[in-house]
């Protein structure tokens, strides 16, 4: 079964083990928020430790450490979840990859009674459409009524970046503290600015490690643990991102191309492109469809951050 883009909980105090959490730590395998509603909650992200209560939101990142301390019997809020790659090209249309950093450190915010309100009917409306897209997928074989399911879907996708928005705004005051952000989470800031700045000149994993004066194995182990993607997809990912849009978008050569993003040569360029997308870069360059399963999200975030670094320069 395909796992779904977001999925929305209702969480009562009277449960056992909520979240498998409870009993000891889990890692979270997706991205998103808990907005306590009614009683409070002990729990611990990364080993910090939080206390909620009604009217507290917090926002919590895949791959982080859950632990559930204690909780009142009356604590009710709601719980929702998606995948990190579902999240962060919505943050890249108001903001850099930092902003993600930003919530990192100072993850729980205590929000207004107008926050609060606009908060829970975003997740009332979220839950209705979820809810309504997933019934039109089920009768789409019967109905075969595309449009309708394509409506469902998209109207999903705009409440949850409008929820998203929502969010946002209850941390725009919120400033990055160096002191504040954990080690790890530095490490992978510090390898993404460089990355955007450095991937056509520098292909090797072992140029990122140096800069933070980190061993290579250790440096990739963190930055896979923390994003969930090794650095050399992030370096390559940088690249085939840019080879792309300038055989579409240019009139450069492919050797000029090759150059351009300093491979010792066109024809290693042209087995590490097709290597990647089942094409030669030529073909591409005509159009041909690649036979491929690429993470398009993933390649999306690069794509924005590559996009956002151009808006810096100019």
């Amino acid at each position: 079964m395909k796992e779904e883009k977001v999925t929305i909980m209702e969480l009562e105090g009277g449960e056992v083990n909520i979240l498998n959490a409870e009993y000891g730590s889990v890692i979270l395998n997706k991205t998103g928020l808990f907005l306590c509603k009614e009683g409070e909650v002990k729990l611990t992200i990364d080993g910090k430790e939080y206390t909620l209560s009604k009217h507290s939101l917090i926002v919590y990142f895949s791959y982080s450490e859950l632990h559930i301390i204690s909780h009142s019997p009356n604590l009710r809020g709601t719980v929702i979840g998606a995948n990190l790659e579902t999240i962060q090209p919505m943050l890249y249309n108001v903001t850099n990859f930092n902003a993600l950093f930003v919530i990192k450190q100072v993850p729980l915010q205590v929000v207004s009674e107008q926050q609060y309100s606009a908060l829970c009917q975003y997740i009332t409306l979220l839950k209705s459409v979820t809810k309504k897209e997933q019934m039109e997928s089920m009768n789409q074989a019967e109905q075969r009524n595309k449009p309708v399911l394509e409506i469902a879907r998209k109207q999903a996708e705009l409440l949850s970046y409008a929820l998203m928005l929502e969010v946002l705004q209850c941390y725009a005051n919120v400033a990055q503290s160096p002191e504040n952000l954990s080690r790890k989470d530095e490490v992978l800031q510090k390898f993404v600015s460089t990355l955007y700045r450095h991937y056509r000149k520098e292909h090797e994993v072992s140029y990122y490690a140096d800069r933070q004066f980190l061993t290579t194995r250790y440096f990739s182990t963190i930055i896979k643990e923390r994003s969930g993607k090794s650095p050399s997809l992030w370096i390559a990912t940088a690249l085939l991102v840019d080879a792309r849009n300038m055989l579409k978008n240019t009139n450069m050569t492919i050797k000029e191309i090759s150059d351009q993003l300093y491979f010792p040569n066109q024809s290693y360029f042209g087995k590490w492109f097709k290597n990647l997308t089942t094409l030669s870069p030529l073909d591409y360059r005509k159009g041909k469809a690649e036979v491929t399963e690429e993470d398009t999200n993933f390649t999306d975030v690069i794509q924005r951050g590559l996009n956002h670094l151009q808006n810096e320069n100019e």
